[in-house]
């Protein structure tokens, strides 16, 4: 009897043991924050936060082992949040040098570049330079889009939808707004909204898209990166660190590039968008 008790005591805790190695990863939760306002079709306005975003990160998460939490907040809460490491990631986020410090980029698979709208007056823009003294409308925390362009005045707006940009253009408060061109299509054409032009070469054509990841999160670690060149700018391409392949955070760009390449991304991405 003691020897039929020592061997299922061994049994059990050897696939107890098993168990835990198998899922390391499965009780960490990763943290996505969004502002609460819309946007179709990635997410819905708060607390719904149904879409393209929550579908491709819960898949990501749990390809490795983790469940995903997605937190609802305005923009500079959830910014705050993610320089204390709070918030984990930002699903699509532009690139600056400023947020670079406090926030490392990850390809998240979907197709990133920016346009623009304006009123049917304004010339047809393809750089930014000829909206000398006009007026761009921003979210308030948003991306940097003129990048030191001098004579463009900038107005900054809390929890700046599509709608609500589309609203102020037309009432003539603002003179221009860039945006993510696969989002404000997406609007245009099922809103109909008229008398509004639409600049679709003005921000560089289609580029990648990229999640931003905070580099206080305790899912991430960075070690040197030896192909950084210090006498070019940081930039994505060119980041003076890069992801360590032990943490977290490199186990989701891996899988988001794998989702990528298997065409899960696009076949998702086609699903929201070619839907309507």
């Amino acid at each position: 009897m003691l020897h039929t008790r020592t061997g299922l005591f061994s049994i059990l805790f050897f696939a107890v043991l098993c168990a835990t190695h198998d899922s390391a990863f499965a009780g960490e939760v990763i943290v996505m924050g969004y502002r609460i306002t819309i946007r179709a079709p990635l997410i819905n306005k708060a607390p719904e936060s149904s879409g393209l975003y929550k579908d491709l990160f819960k898949e990501a998460a749990r390809r490795i082992n983790c469940r995903l939490q997605i937190v609802r907040n305005p923009k500079m809460r959830v910014l705050n949040k993610m320089k204390t490491g709070a918030i984990d990631f930002y699903p699509g986020f532009n690139f600056t040098i400023k947020r670079s410090k406090t926030i490392f980029y990850i390809e998240n698979g979907l197709p990133g570049g920016d346009i623009g709208i304006s009123s049917p007056a304004l010339p047809e823009i393809t750089d930014l330079r000829q909206l000398k003294g006009k007026t761009l409308l921003v979210a308030l925390g948003g991306a940097d889009h003129l990048h030191n362009t001098t004579g463009v005045h900038q107005g900054s707006v809390p929890d700046l939808s599509i709608e609500k940009a589309v609203k102020l253009i037309k009432l003539g408060r603002f003179h221009f707004y860039i945006y993510n061109k696969s989002s404000l299509e997406y609007y245009l054409k099922l809103n109909k909204p008229g008398d509004i032009k639409v600049h679709h070469n003005c921000c560089g054509g289609i580029k990648p898209m990229y999640l931003g990841f905070s580099r206080k999160s305790k899912h991430i670690k960075e070690e040197n990166n030896p192909d950084y060149d210090s006498t070019k700018e940081v930039s994505i391409n060119n980041f003076p660190t890069r992801l360590a392949p032990d943490c977290l955070a490199s186990r989701l760009e891996k899988a988001l590039k794998q989702m990528k390449e298997s065409g899960f991304t696009d076949k998702l991405y086609n699903k929201y968008y070619s839907s309507q």
